[in-house]
Formats: structure tokens, C-alpha cells, sequence
């Protein structure tokens, strides 16, 4: 009995029942290991277990097979799961009808087994990690009754018709029948998952051109034209040239600024300059003044206590 959905291309490998289910971690009774989050439908799909040291003390430690199997998938996906493992298992519940799960192992630190590897039960698959430092360290992970559900847990309704409690399926399923009889399970049987490594955007067609070789003579290097400067059609360019431009002064000005840019020697300066006047003492003042030859400026007597005689 195959539960779900699968499309239309399917995959059949034949391989052996399991005997029976066991914890991932610890085994084979979990032992140093706790349970940290459980198992709710509409919520947590899954359960996460630590180590009871806490914090990343469990970050490395082996993480194993519930039971034998086949991997379905083995891929970092990045965003919130990082490296996953899904095992596929096939067993008879206590009716002793065939029944199919799917096992995941999530945020693993590495992964030690590849696609379409078949598995036994304990076998080691991955170790505990943090899905690229993104949580502290620990293991999530799932039981699924649909084996189409793959990484698409959106697209399908988040019950027990979908899933399984982690823990109460395998107490109910520590031992299981078993028969040297093999089985065909079903493999490819998840819709393409988009997220994992960024895949170049560069796509290679293949086609059936031939390059053919060109012989050197023939080949023409092409010479680059010179560069020209184009006019402006518009206006704009214009005034925007114009305010880049220096002004244009008038003679005059430009005649000052040269001046002041290139002032006149010093030997020409003094040649220009008018001689300074000489300066006359007291005494010879007092007596061009007084003298015989000079004449008086006004017939009125001179001031003074002695005033000169005519």
C-alpha cells in the first residue's frame, strides 16, 4: 500500500523489509539525548533532539538510520534546512500489511551517504549541525505516511493523514515481521525543489555547428576612427558651455588685471616719481626774509619791540 500521490515517471527498486524501527540519535535508546521540541499538527511537523550537554556540545555526533532503507534524498538545501537526508522504508505494521514511510534528517553538519544508496538499520547517514550556523546545534526530524510530500510540506495538508509522531511510531514499531522476500519501492517521486546551491544563470546549449579554422592572412583587425567632437544641435549645450566657459572682459579691465598680475619694476618707478622738494632751515628763512633785498609785503610797520628803522 503506497501512500500519496506519486507522478507519472516512477522509479521501482527492490529492497528488503525492515525489521524494525530505532531512535536516530543514541541508540539505540537515545541514551545522552532529549527531546527539545515535539511533534504538533498545524505546527511543529517534526521533533528536535539535543544533546544533554547542551548549547553545541552535540554539534558533530553521529546521526543514524531508523531502519533499513534506500536514501531519496540527499542535498544541502540551504535556507532554513541545510544538509538533508530522506530515507525511504518499507515494513509490515502489526496487520502484516505493506506499509511505506519516509525518515528525514535535518540541518545535518555533513552527510555521509548518497541517492539511491541502500541502507541498514544504525547505519550512520550525517552528524548533528546547525544548518550553517543559523540555529544551535540539533536534529530535526520527521516521519511521513506520504512519500510525495519530499521537501513540499506547503502543498500538502499538515495532519496525521500526512504524518507521523516521530516517537510514538517507533515505540509502536520496535520490532517488525520480516520475509526474505524483496519489495518495489517507488523513487523519484518528489516534485523539483528549487532551493540549494545558486545554479549559474549561464545556460550551454549544445549544438551541431563546426567551428571552422580561418586562416591568418584572411583575418582584418579593425582600426578604431578617431574620435570628433559634435556640435550642439540644441540650446542647452550652448548655455551650459557658456557658464563653463571663463567671461569675456573688456579691454580695459583686462589691462588692470595685467597690471596687477606684472606691477613696474622698481628702477622705473623711482625714474617716474617727481624729485622731492628741498627742505629750507630757520635761519636762512629769517634771513631771506629780513634782508635788504626782499621787499616788505605791506607798508604797515613791522610787529615785534624793535621795529626797523627807515
Amino acid at each position: 500500500m503506497v501512500t500519496g500521490t506519486l507522478p507519472g515517471a516512477v522509479d521501482y527498486v527492490n529492497i528488503p523489509l525492515a525489521t524494525g524501527f530505532d531512535y536516530p540519535v543514541g541508540k539505540p535508546d537515545s541514551k545522552g539525548y532529549y527531546k527539545a521540541r515535539g511533534f504538533w499538527p498545524n505546527g511543529h511537523l517534526g521533533e528536535d533532539w539535543n544533546g544533554r550537554g547542551g548549547g553545541n556540545t552535540d554539534l558533530g555526533d553521529p546521526v543514524s538510520a531508523i531502519g533499513d532503507g534506500i536514501v531519496v534524498q540527499s542535498r544541502d538545501l540551504r535556507m532554513g534546512w541545510g544538509n538533508v537526508v530522506i530515507i525511504r522504508h518499507v515494513f509490515k505494521d502489526k496487520t502484516n500489511k505493506i506499509r511505506m514511510i519516509d525518515s528525514l534528517y535535518g540541518h545535518l553538519n555533513e552527510r555521509t551517504v548518497v541517492l539511491n544508496q541502500r541502507i541498514k538499520k544504525g547505519q550512520k547517514i550525517g552528524t548533528i549541525g546547525t544548518n550553517h550556523g543559523m540555529y544551535i546545534a540539533h536534529l530535526h526530524f520527521e516521519i511521513r505516511k506520504n512519500i510525495s510530500i519530499g521537501m513540499h510540506r506547503s502543498r500538502f495538508a499538515k495532519t496525521y493523514a500526512n504524518y507521523y509522531s516521530p516517537s510514538s511510531f517507533i515505540n509502536s514499531n520496535r520490532q517488525c515481521p520480516t520475509t526474505e522476500e524483496l519489495y518495489a519501492v517507488p523513487v523519484n517521486t518528489f516534485a523539483p525543489y528549487p532551493g540549494g546551491n545558486p545554479v549559474s544563470k549561464k545556460t550551454r546549449i549544445a549544438t551541431n555547428t563546426i567551428k571552422k579554422s580561418i586562416p591568418t592572412e584572411t583575418l582584418k583587425i579593425p582600426i578604431p576612427k578617431a574620435r570628433t567632437t559634435k556640435k550642439p544641435t540644441s540650446e542647452k549645450p550652448r548655455l551650459l558651455a557658456s557658464l563653463i566657459s571663463p567671461p569675456k572682459l573688456s579691454p580695459k579691465v583686462n589691462d588692470v588685471i595685467r597690471e596687477k598680475k606684472n606691477p613696474p619694476s622698481v628702477i622705473s618707478s623711482s625714474l617716474d616719481r617727481p624729485e622731492p622738494k628741498k627742505r629750507i632751515g630757520l635761519l636762512s628763512r629769517l634771513r631771506s626774509r629780513f634782508s635788504k633785498e626782499s621787499k616788505p609785503r605791506s607798508n604797515r610797520s613791522p610787529r615785534g619791540l624793535f621795529p626797523r628803522r627807515r
